[in-house]
């Protein structure tokens, strides 16, 4: 490296070193940023509107779903849980789809009410033939003694659905 003249070294001595400008600040926004802030709030706002909408709309099943828990615990005898959650079922229909509707349905037209209702959840087989069980005499042999086994798998079965339709029936 050349040598500096002391006029060199003075004039080199009177500069400044680079200033750096001060680093861009986050405050306050651009507008571009101010409406994308707009917008996922309003979107927030909108996405819990809606979940406490459905959350109140839905509460009868959650209370429904409740209230078979506890057929399920209470009764040992699965005709009587089946003869509970069958009016749990007539109840929750009602209230979904008005008396008007639900109340005069019977056997073949309340299992094809049911099937309407939730169209893509699988019914059982013998729901129907299960369900008339519980207008069966007293007196008479209640359930089978030969096919107890099966007799109680239709009835696990037709408890399961009625938990699945609860759950699942649309308007």
């Amino acid at each position: 490296m050349p040598q500096l003249t002391p006029q060199q070294q003075e004039l080199l001595a009177k500069l400044k070193d680079i200033q750096l400008p001060e680093p861009v600040g986050w405050w306050p926004p651009s507008q571009t940023l101010i409406g994308l802030m707009v917008g996922l709030g309003g979107i927030l706002i909108g996405l819990i509107w809606y979940y406490l909408t459905q959350r109140r709309q839905n509460r009868y099943r959650r209370e429904a779903l409740a209230r078979l828990d506890r057929i399920t615990a209470d009764l040992a005898d699965p005709l009587a849980q089946l003869q509970a959650t069958q009016a749990l079922l007539k109840q929750v229909a009602i209230t979904q789809y008005g008396r008007s509707r639900v109340a005069s349905l019977s056997d073949a037209d309340w299992v094809a009410f049911l099937h309407e209702t939730a169209l893509y959840l699988p019914q059982p087989e013998h729901l129907a033939a299960t369900l008339s069980w519980l207008y069966r005499d007293p007196s008479s042999d209640g359930l089978t003694e030969s096919g107890a086994a099966s007799d109680h798998a239709q009835i696990t079965e037709a408890l399961t659905y009625a938990r699945r339709w609860i759950k699942g029936h649309h308007k």
